[in-house]
């Protein structure tokens, strides 16, 4: 059992300087350092401070988008190019909603900064190591690649850390997954996280914060970091997160460079479930239906028509994974009734891929490119 002397996770070290208030049955009222907020899951939080004449108590803790309900085409026709009703509403009342009550930053639909929330974060240095980031989003884990704690929140808590900056919580367990070897050519981040999806199940990582490490792991671009936390969702975690290291540091340098607090475990610290994976021999990985644990290596199966092939989203939408596909389609051919759609995650990483020559590598070899969304 854990006691307040007991040697201390990441995570645990996180939390804790975060603690408001400790009731004896363990729930913690935990201070929120930043709070992401996009147009579905705002609009009924904003409603609620309004009917209860109550103003955000730290405007300066959020910054927001409009990325859920965006198109990726009419964009010439501008918020008219929003054709569904119901989306069209929640992206103009979101610019409504931050035009009354104001915020750190705001990229509206549109504007060069707008796109995936849990990619432009990290990419407008609004994520720093030893914060608590949370988002009306699951996959807010994401930005425990910089050595954050951050999840996922429902409405009624967007409103309640709206209105106190705080959340009222209980601690996660804590998960240790050592990773040792080293990705081969042609393997990335991804097949990693579908490979321990696959080794821990969908619900491996349940009620937990999921600290990645070993040698393999600190090899890890900062963006390929991103896309395990990402997927820690998917092994039913709340949270993944890393250790500060150089490459941290860097990133942070290179998106904003603002004061933030280094936090590490301690050597002895106890971990509820542990894990060690070798991933020398790892394929590039696929899940099959209906799960994500349901993960095969290419090659471990038979020919397979498809018929469409995304590449983007808040897992893969970084221009390190633009780069990595582009390389991988330059002078070759979409393959016949194959639609293949590029969906950079923001308009400035859209930006970045048409300035170095990506955005042609693709169209010459028959995919599709849209805007952010």
């Amino acid at each position: 059992m854990r006691t307040p002397e007991s040697p201390k996770t990441l995570y645990d070290k996180i939390f804790d300087e975060h603690v408001v208030r400790m009731e004896e049955d363990g729930t913690a009222t935990l201070y929120i350092d930043r709070h992401l907020v996009h147009e579905v899951t705002s609009a009924q939080a904003f409603e609620g401070l309004r009917m209860n004449n109550r103003p955000l108590w730290r405007k300066s803790s959020i910054v927001a988008t409009a990325d859920h309900n965006t198109p990726t085409t009419g964009w010439e026709a501008g918020m008219e190019g929003i054709t569904d009703p119901i989306s069209k509403l929640q992206v103009t009342t979101l610019d409504e909603n931050i035009r009354q009550n104001g915020c750190a930053a705001f990229f509206p639909f549109l504007s060069r900064g707008q796109g995936v929330i849990h990619v432009m974060g990290p990419e407008e240095g609004a994520t720093l190591p030893g914060m608590t980031v949370v988002c009306g989003d699951s996959h807010t884990s994401t930005h425990g690649a910089c050595a954050a704690i951050a999840f996922g929140i429902g409405t009624s808590e967007v409103e309640h850390v709206m209105a106190t900056q705080t959340l009222l919580t209980k601690k996660m367990k804590n998960m240790r997954v050592h990773v040792e070897g080293k990705l081969q050519p042609g393997v990335f981040a991804k097949d990693l996280a579908l490979y321990i999806i696959g080794k821990i199940g969908t619900a491996g990582g349940t009620g937990c914060a999921i600290e990645f490490d070993g040698p393999a792991i600190r090899a890890l671009s900062m963006e390929g970091r991103m896309t395990l936390c990402n997927m820690a969702i998917e092994a039913g975690g709340k949270n993944g997160i890393f250790l500060v290291d150089e490459k941290t540091i860097e990133y942070i340098k290179e998106h904003g460079n603002r004061p933030y607090t280094v936090y590490e475990p301690d050597e002895d610290a106890v971990y509820e479930a542990e894990y060690t994976i070798d991933l020398s021999a790892l394929k590039p990985t696929v899940a099959f239906p209906h799960l994500p644990e349901n993960t095969k290596e290419v090659g471990a199966f038979g020919e397979i028509k498809i018929d469409q092939a995304v590449i983007g989203s808040c897992t893969n939408g970084r221009i390190q994974d633009i780069r990595q596909a582009a390389q991988i389609m330059k002078g070759r051919k979409v393959a016949k009734d194959v639609r293949c759609i590029v969906i950079p995650a923001t308009q400035a990483i859209y930006l970045q891929a048409m300035r170095e020559g990506l955005l042609e590598i693709f169209i010459e070899a028959g995919a599709v490119v849209r805007t952010p969304t």
